[in-house]
């Protein structure tokens, strides 16, 4: 009977336990995500996201550009025969 007693206070601790855990920690996410949401939105935060965007525009526009300077390269090169590499061999029949 005495094991009983103790194993029943024992699972009874734990389940008070848990539950003040779970309502303490519920609290602590709550009051963290309150302050991210509030970090988020203040003027500095909004500042840098809106100079992030600026710059990745700019940077997309870079390699967009890039990528047209090289496809015009290989496309004359092609057309023109002269890829500076070895002759390509022609259907001779």
């Amino acid at each position: 009977m005495r094991l009983f007693g103790f194993r029943f206070g024992l699972v009874l601790g734990i389940g008070i336990g848990y539950v003040l855990g779970t309502r303490a920690g519920r609290q602590r996410y709550e009051q963290l995500a309150r302050w991210a949401r509030s970090l988020a939105h203040s003027q500095p935060a909004q500042q840098i996201g809106s100079e992030m965007r600026d710059v990745a525009g700019k940077a997309g526009q870079a390699i967009e550009d890039k990528a047209a300077e090289g496809v015009t390269r290989v496309t004359d090169r092609v057309r023109s025969g002269s890829d500076g590499g070895p002759a390509a061999p022609t259907a001779e029949a």
